[in-house]
């Protein structure tokens, strides 16, 4: 019930604008976000300009590792149990399968800082001082914090490796106007050469209906249209391989190279109450009596164009009917959405 009513003054306070000392400070048209996720700094900006001409030195200039794959990290004291439990257990798949080691920052110069904030978003890599990592309602998951981290780390998306076109199919027609920049192919810098093939499997890659205006894949294999693309439960095998290479670990012989996603053993049921399945949360709700928490306004947010599907995390618990998304499947807040919501705060503040 607690968790209802952080939702539902969340919403009062995008409707109304205002935003309350115990809700994230906007300070959004100060940042950009590409790819949904990715937070767009000097040096991405300008490794993306540059495309496929980028020469390995030149991207590992711009593209920084964290020295001795040593990450310290602060965590925000604004974050719940969930979010904190979600980072935990997320740090502790990069210490079971790789030798990246994540520890409580003490007084190095260099750390993630986990922070409550709208959506979930990244920079690339070191940034050098304190780097944000954001953490928002929706995004208090490990397969997503897991997700963040590896943009931290230095990693990409899968779909925007320089050699894609040889394994997806982009359907542009299908794409927001607003995010076709978002499918752009460009270099990774030193990940370029590590010799792992393409990986539909990867914890990194997007989801077939990424930023789809019309419910129509935006993203196909090439060898088959039906094959699901990406997922948000763990690394991949080949995900691992990445890791092992780029921060050379020891054991980069010994891991094996399977098609499929890893997992632990342990379920996030047990200990969450969430049973988690791809990018799903499923919740145990009757349709038959699917309601609005608040009817009246409801019908004002689903009458504002985009937040039904913009705040569909939100919008699928409190007005389920005035968005017609009475379903027994709640998903939980897309990585993608951030930078959504980012381009309506810049819009607000241009106007």
């Amino acid at each position: 019930m607690e968790k209802l009513i952080v939702l539902a003054c969340i919403l009062f306070a995008l409707l109304s604008g205002y935003t309350s000392a115990s809700q994230p400070k906007s300070h959004h048209h100060k940042q950009e976000l590409i790819e949904g996720d990715i937070l767009l700094t000097r040096p991405l900006k300008k490794l993306i300009s540059l495309k496929h001409r980028a020469r390995r030195e030149v991207t590992t200039q711009l593209i920084k590792r964290w020295s001795k794959s040593v990450v310290p990290y602060t965590i925000d004291s604004r974050l719940g149990k969930d979010a904190r439990r979600a980072i935990r257990r997320a740090i502790r798949e990069f210490h079971k399968h790789t030798c990246v080691e994540f520890i409580p920052r003490t007084n190095q110069k260099d750390y993630v800082y986990f922070k409550f904030d709208y959506g979930c978003y990244s920079p690339i890599g070191r940034q050098g001082g304190r780097q944000k990592l954001a953490v928002g309602e929706g995004c208090e998951y490990k397969g997503t914090i897991m997700h963040e981290l590896m943009h931290a780390l230095g990693f990409f998306h899968e779909h925007s490796r320089f050699d894609r076109d040889k394994y997806v199919k982009i359907l542009w027609w299908n794409i927001e106007p607003n995010f076709l920049k978002n499918f752009e192919s460009y270099s990774h810098g030193d990940v370029d050469t590590l010799d792992i093939p393409y990986d539909y499997n990867s914890l990194m890659h997007y989801e077939n209906l990424a930023f789809s205006k019309n419910r129509h894949n935006t993203i196909e294999a090439l060898d088959d249209a039906s094959r699901q693309l990406g997922q948000l439960d763990s690394f991949s095998a080949a995900d691992i391989k990445q890791l092992l290479k780029v921060y050379k670990c020891r054991s980069i012989d010994k891991d094996p190279l399977p098609a499929q996603p890893l997992r632990s053993k342990t379920s996030e049921n047990e200990e969450s109450g969430h049973e988690e399945n791809k990018k799903t949360t499923v919740t145990k709700r009757d349709t038959a009596n699917c309601k609005d928490t608040f009817p009246s306004s409801c019908k004002v947010f689903a009458s504002n164009k985009g937040y039904c599907t913009y705040w569909k995390s939100f919008m699928e618990k409190q007005c389920p009917l005035s968005c017609g998304l009475c379903k027994k499947e709640v998903k939980r807040f897309s990585i993608w959405t951030a930078e959504s919501y980012k381009n309506r705060q810049n819009g607000r503040h241009k106007n």
